[in-house]
């Protein structure tokens, strides 16, 4: 029988072995795709460890998660022991925009939480909410210089630690820099970032055209004094069924490969209960809120301003040089969206003196989540926080 590898959009599912043709696969693949139309929630496994909300501000909240009493969880096809010893420090995820929380925890044998506290490590994860239209005039100010600073004293509080580490995915890595950078003294100990771009102009094509399209746009800037914050954020307002679509538009032929991977193992239950969970991901984004947008596009894609290593939010001054935490980064080698350049880039801004970049392999999704994400990123990760408490 042939061997297919299975990808869906960034993310990546382990080689399945395609059946051949039968009537019995037939009339099993006609039965699961009957239930999946009428019972979608059985084949969607998020968000399945338990946790606490600790803390709450508007459509923010903080969760802390607890492992069953158990002595191993299943990591994809393998049984990792619990470790018995916690770390003192404890460890906040930040989430990217645009996404749900529950990417950390997408399914029981696929969960970076559950990893991370078989590891020891006592985990909290920011839930950014559901941002809606009401919600268009949320900006980086509120997420860096509110929100995030709120969330780190939560846990603080709520474990009695001097400070913690943070973790970042994409955008929530690049928060959580501004963050460091505009607040000295900030009680963390150290950061970790997965595919975060802070050289938007480096990031393959995307990075041409957002170069070249700043050439002219940062003239018209300087000649006329043109600003985007005097438009209304709601022009800029992403709703979340635009959103997933662009992201699955940035690898057409990894989407097509998925609906055909999806019929030639359509009479595969574990097949497509993974399937449907990793789709999730990508079916179900939430909004980006259109003042973040806006300031994305005009300072992080036009002007570039991570890459220079300052940025200002609101009346607040950011300067990466005030990041002097132990840093590790990790890029993923077949990202499109955020490439190596693209991540590596932020060894040359920070002001820590122990800094790591490490290069894994997957996209955007799958350096994150993927099938390899355990062995390589999470590992990395988890070795990584574990010699920093």
């Amino acid at each position: 029988m042939p061997v297919e590898t299975v990808a869906t959009g960034s993310g990546s599912l382990e080689p399945r072995m395609s059946p051949r043709f039968s009537l019995k696969n037939g009339a099993r693949a006609l039965g699961l795709a009957m239930e999946r139309r009428r019972h979608p929630r059985r084949f969607i496994q998020t968000d399945k460890t338990p946790w606490d909300r600790i803390y709450q501000d508007g459509i923010m909240s903080v969760r802390h998660y607890s492992l069953p009493p158990m002595a191993r969880i299943p990591v994809g096809d393998e049984m990792i022991p619990v470790e018995r010893h916690q770390h003192r420090r404890p460890l906040l995820l930040v989430p990217a925009l645009g996404i749900h929380c529950w990417t950390f925890d997408l399914m029981p044998n696929r969960s970076m939480v559950r990893y991370l506290m078989a590891r020891g490590h006592d985990v909290y994860l920011i839930d950014w909410g559901q941002p809606s239209k009401a919600d268009r005039e949320l900006d980086l100010n509120t997420y860096v210089n509110h929100w995030l600073p709120a969330a780190v004293e939560a846990v603080r509080d709520h474990t009695g630690a001097e400070d913690i580490n943070l973790l970042g995915y994409c955008m929530g890595g690049l928060l959580n820099l501004m963050y460091l950078g505009g607040h000295p003294g900030a009680p963390v100990h150290s950061l970790a970032t997965i595919a975060s771009p802070v050289n938007f102009h480096k990031s393959g094509p995307f990075g041409i055209v957002f170069s070249l399209a700043a050439i002219p746009a940062m003239q018209v800037h300087d000649w006329f004094q043109v600003r985007l914050e005097p438009l209304d954020s709601k022009l800029f307002h992403i709703p979340a069924n635009l959103l997933s679509w662009g992201f699955k538009l940035t690898n057409p032929p990894g989407l097509v490969q998925s609906y055909v991977d999806l019929w030639r193992n359509s009479a595969d239950r574990d097949y497509l209960t993974e399937y449907m969970t990793m789709g999730q991901w990508f079916n179900d984004m939430v909004d980006y809120p259109g003042a973040v947008v806006r300031e994305v596009i005009e300072k992080l894609i036009l002007a570039n301003s991570l890459a220079d290593g300052r940025i200002k939010l609101a009346d607040h001054e950011v300067d990466f040089a005030n990041v002097t935490q132990d840093l590790l980064a990790i890029g993923g080698t077949s990202d499109r969206i955020v490439t190596l350049r693209a991540a590596r880039d932020i060894l040359k801004v920070v002001g820590s003196s122990e800094k790591r970049f490490e290069e894994a392999p997957g996209g955007h999704a799958g350096v994150f989540a993927g099938s390899k994400a355990p062995a390589h990123t999470w590992r990395i990760i988890a070795d990584w926080l574990a010699a920093r408490g």
